[in-house]
Protein backbone atom coordinates (compact mmCIF):
# COMPACT_ATOMS: atom_id res chain seq x y z
CA UNK A 1 0.00 0.00 0.00
CA UNK A 2 1.36 3.38 -0.95
CA UNK A 3 0.17 6.74 0.19
CA UNK A 4 -0.35 9.81 -1.96
CA UNK A 5 0.77 12.95 -0.26
CA UNK A 6 -1.49 15.97 0.05
CA UNK A 7 0.23 17.92 -2.73
CA UNK A 8 -0.79 15.27 -5.29
CA UNK A 9 -4.49 15.48 -4.36
CA UNK A 10 -4.85 19.26 -4.27
CA UNK A 11 -6.49 20.68 -7.37
CA UNK A 12 -7.43 17.27 -8.72
CA UNK A 13 -11.17 17.14 -9.54
CA UNK A 14 -13.29 14.42 -8.03
CA UNK A 15 -14.24 11.96 -10.78
CA UNK A 16 -17.74 11.17 -9.47
CA UNK A 17 -18.67 14.76 -8.60
CA UNK A 18 -20.94 15.49 -11.53
CA UNK A 19 -24.66 15.99 -11.85
CA UNK A 20 -26.36 13.42 -14.04
CA UNK A 21 -29.89 12.18 -14.71
CA UNK A 22 -29.91 10.09 -11.53
CA UNK A 23 -29.15 13.17 -9.43
CA UNK A 24 -32.20 14.88 -10.93
CA UNK A 25 -34.24 11.70 -10.36
CA UNK A 26 -33.29 11.60 -6.66
CA UNK A 27 -33.97 15.33 -6.38
CA UNK A 28 -37.54 14.76 -7.60
CA UNK A 29 -37.98 11.72 -5.33
CA UNK A 30 -36.74 13.74 -2.35
CA UNK A 31 -39.18 16.55 -3.19
CA UNK A 32 -42.13 14.13 -3.34
CA UNK A 33 -41.16 12.27 -0.16
CA UNK A 34 -40.76 15.59 1.65
CA UNK A 35 -44.14 16.84 0.51
CA UNK A 36 -45.82 13.63 1.69
CA UNK A 37 -43.96 13.83 4.99
CA UNK A 38 -45.11 17.42 5.53
CA UNK A 39 -48.72 16.38 4.84
CA UNK A 40 -48.37 13.68 7.51
CA UNK A 41 -47.08 16.29 9.95
CA UNK A 42 -49.92 18.64 9.04
CA UNK A 43 -52.63 16.04 9.58
CA UNK A 44 -51.38 14.43 12.78
CA UNK A 45 -49.49 17.30 14.50
CA UNK A 46 -47.88 14.97 17.03
CA UNK A 47 -44.29 15.09 18.20
CA UNK A 48 -43.36 11.82 16.49
CA UNK A 49 -44.42 13.26 13.16
CA UNK A 50 -41.86 16.05 13.47
CA UNK A 51 -39.19 13.41 14.07
CA UNK A 52 -40.07 11.70 10.78
CA UNK A 53 -38.07 14.39 8.98
CA UNK A 54 -34.94 13.02 10.59
CA UNK A 55 -35.72 9.44 9.57
CA UNK A 56 -36.83 10.31 6.04
CA UNK A 57 -33.71 12.38 5.41
CA UNK A 58 -30.76 10.71 7.08
CA UNK A 59 -31.49 7.03 6.39
CA UNK A 60 -32.36 7.32 2.66
CA UNK A 61 -29.59 9.87 2.06
CA UNK A 62 -26.93 7.64 3.57
CA UNK A 63 -28.19 4.60 1.62
CA UNK A 64 -28.29 6.54 -1.66
CA UNK A 65 -24.95 8.27 -0.97
CA UNK A 66 -23.20 4.94 -0.46
CA UNK A 67 -23.77 4.33 -4.17
CA UNK A 68 -23.04 7.90 -5.30
CA UNK A 69 -22.79 10.79 -2.88
CA UNK A 70 -24.02 13.36 -5.41
CA UNK A 71 -27.26 11.37 -5.75
CA UNK A 72 -27.64 11.55 -1.98
CA UNK A 73 -27.06 15.29 -2.09
CA UNK A 74 -29.73 15.52 -4.80
CA UNK A 75 -32.24 13.62 -2.65
CA UNK A 76 -31.56 15.81 0.37
CA UNK A 77 -31.64 19.02 -1.65
CA UNK A 78 -34.99 17.98 -3.16
CA UNK A 79 -36.28 17.16 0.31
CA UNK A 80 -35.16 20.51 1.65
CA UNK A 81 -36.42 22.59 -1.26
CA UNK A 82 -39.94 21.16 -0.97
CA UNK A 83 -40.40 23.08 2.26
CA UNK A 84 -40.30 26.46 0.54
CA UNK A 85 -43.39 26.12 -1.71
CA UNK A 86 -45.19 24.16 1.04
CA UNK A 87 -44.90 27.17 3.33
CA UNK A 88 -46.85 29.42 0.94
CA UNK A 89 -49.96 27.21 0.75
CA UNK A 90 -52.77 27.50 3.27
CA UNK A 91 -53.95 24.43 5.22
CA UNK A 92 -54.93 21.70 4.30
CA UNK A 93 -52.35 21.91 1.50
CA UNK A 94 -49.53 23.64 3.34
CA UNK A 95 -48.38 25.43 6.46
CA UNK A 96 -45.88 28.21 7.08
CA UNK A 97 -44.20 26.68 10.12
CA UNK A 98 -44.00 23.11 8.79
CA UNK A 99 -42.57 24.24 5.46
CA UNK A 100 -39.78 26.33 6.93
CA UNK A 101 -39.16 23.74 9.66
CA UNK A 102 -38.63 21.11 6.99
CA UNK A 103 -36.39 23.42 4.98
CA UNK A 104 -34.22 24.41 7.95
CA UNK A 105 -33.96 20.92 9.43
CA UNK A 106 -33.13 19.31 6.09
CA UNK A 107 -30.57 21.97 5.30
CA UNK A 108 -28.92 21.44 8.69
CA UNK A 109 -28.83 17.66 8.13
CA UNK A 110 -27.46 18.29 4.61
CA UNK A 111 -24.56 20.32 6.01
CA UNK A 112 -23.75 17.65 8.61
CA UNK A 113 -23.87 14.79 6.10
CA UNK A 114 -21.97 16.82 3.51
CA UNK A 115 -19.13 17.40 5.95
CA UNK A 116 -19.06 13.74 6.96
CA UNK A 117 -19.18 12.37 3.40
CA UNK A 118 -16.83 15.03 2.02
CA UNK A 119 -14.24 14.34 4.69
CA UNK A 120 -14.62 10.56 4.42
CA UNK A 121 -14.40 10.47 0.62
CA UNK A 122 -11.47 12.88 0.52
CA UNK A 123 -9.49 10.86 3.04
CA UNK A 124 -10.38 7.54 1.40
CA UNK A 125 -9.60 8.78 -2.08
CA UNK A 126 -6.19 10.01 -0.98
CA UNK A 127 -5.14 6.42 -0.20
CA UNK A 128 -4.10 4.44 -3.24
CA UNK A 129 -3.65 0.70 -3.15
CA UNK A 130 -1.06 -0.94 -5.37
Amino acid sequence: MTYINKEQTVGRPEPEFKIDIFTVFWLIVGFIVSWLNMLVILTSMEIWSYLTIIFTTIIPTVIIALKNRVWGYGYLFGFSSAGIPFSFFKPPYGDLFIGWYTFATSLFIFVILWLIFWKAWRSLSSIKQV
